[in-house]
C-alpha cells in the first residue's frame, strides 16, 4: 500500500491522485496535518510513504521519521535534508565531484562584502531555503551588498550569507525531471523579466535538447542521492553544464505542458515497481 503525504494539494498532487486512481493502484491520502506521528511505535501507514509535502520541515520529519521504522520512502530523509538547504546542496555537489558555481558562505555582514569582492561581483545572494526565486538578489557592486545584507538582517536577522558566483549563461536554465536516476523529462526555462528564470515568476518554457555530456552530468548529479523523484537546476556555461539547485519536492507543471502525461506516467511507473 502506498500512503500518497501532503499538506496541500497542487496541479501535480491532482494529476498523480488522479494517474492513481485510474491504474487501480491501492494508496491512502494523508494529510500531514492532521495525522500523530508516532515515534516510538511504528506508523500504520504502508509499506510506501510517497511525500508531496510543500513545507519541508514536514517532509524531513515524515521521511526520517517513517524511514527509521522501515518504511520506504520518496523521497528519502537524506535527499530532502540536503537539496532542501542550499549551502547544503553546494558543498554536497562539490564533495561528489558535480560541476556546481562557484560559492561561499559568510556569517557576518562585513565579511560577506569582503568575499563578494574576492570572488567578483556580480554575485547572486540567495537564502538557504525556499523556492520560487523569493529573496535571491543580483548584486553588482559594494553599496547594493550593504543594502542586500542589511535588509536580510532586518528581515530575517540570520547572519548567514550564501553567496554564489554569478554564471555567464543564455536568458535561460535547464530544469531536468529525474526519476529513479533516468531523465524523464528536460525543459528550458526562460526569463519574463530580468535574469530570473522560475516559471512561478512568469517565465516560458521549451523542450531542451540536451547534449550527451550535460545528460551525463544530470545523471551523475542524480545518482549522489538516493533513488526518487527529483528535479535537477542547471545552467549552460563556457566549460558546460553548471548543477545549481537541487529539487527534493520538484514541480513540474511547466514541463508537463510539452511533455504532456509523460512525467507522471514515469513517477507512477516507478512507484508501481516500488510496490
Amino acid at each position: 500500500m502506498i500512503s500518497f503525504i501532503y499538506d496541500y494539494i497542487g496541479w501535480e498532487e491532482k494529476q498523480l491522485i488522479k494517474k492513481l486512481k485510474e491504474e487501480n493502484i491501492p494508496f491512502n491520502l494523508v494529510d500531514s496535518k492532521n495525522l500523530t506521528l508516532k515515534l516510538t511505535s511504528k506508523n500504520d501507514i504502508g509499506d510506501i510513504a510517497f511525500i508531496r509535502c510543500i513545507s519541508h520541515k514536514r517532509s524531513l520529519y515524515y521521511a526520517g521519521i517513517l524511514e527509521s521504522q522501515g518504511i520506504r520512502v520518496i523521497n528519502s530523509y537524506s535527499t530532502f535534508n540536503i537539496t532542501g538547504n542550499k549551502i547544503l546542496t553546494s558543498a554536497y555537489l562539490y564533495k561528489n565531484n558535480i560541476p556546481t558555481p562557484e560559492s561561499f558562505l559568510s556569517f557576518s555582514k562585513d565579511n560577506a562584502i569582503e568575499s563578494s569582492n574576492e570572488i567578483g561581483y556580480p554575485v547572486v545572494f540567495k537564502p538557504a531555503t525556499g523556492s520560487w526565486g523569493r529573496m535571491i538578489s543580483l548584486i553588482n557592486n559594494d553599496n547594493f551588498a550593504d543594502t542586500v545584507f542589511g535588509m536580510n538582517d532586518m528581515v530575517n536577522e540570520s547572519g548567514i550569507y550564501y553567496i554564489q558566483k554569478y554564471v555567464e549563461r543564455p536568458p535561460r536554465d535547464v530544469r531536468a525531471i529525474v526519476i529513479n536516476h533516468q531523465i524523464s523529462a528536460a525543459i528550458y526555462r526562460y526569463s519574463n523579466d530580468g535574469w530570473k528564470t522560475n516559471l512561478y515568476l512568469g517565465g516560458k518554457v521549451e523542450k531542451a535538447n540536451l547534449t550527451e555530456d550535460e545528460k551525463e552530468t544530470i545523471i551523475k548529479a542524480s545518482e549522489i542521492f538516493d533513488s526518487g523523484v527529483i528535479g535537477i537546476d542547471g545552467m549552460e556555461s563556457s566549460e558546460g553544464l553548471k548543477i545549481h539547485e537541487i529539487n527534493g519536492r520538484v514541480e513540474f507543471k511547466g514541463a508537463s505542458k510539452i511533455y504532456g502525461e509523460k512525467i507522471i506516467d514515469d513517477i507512477i511507473g516507478f512507484l508501481k515497481i516500488l510496490s
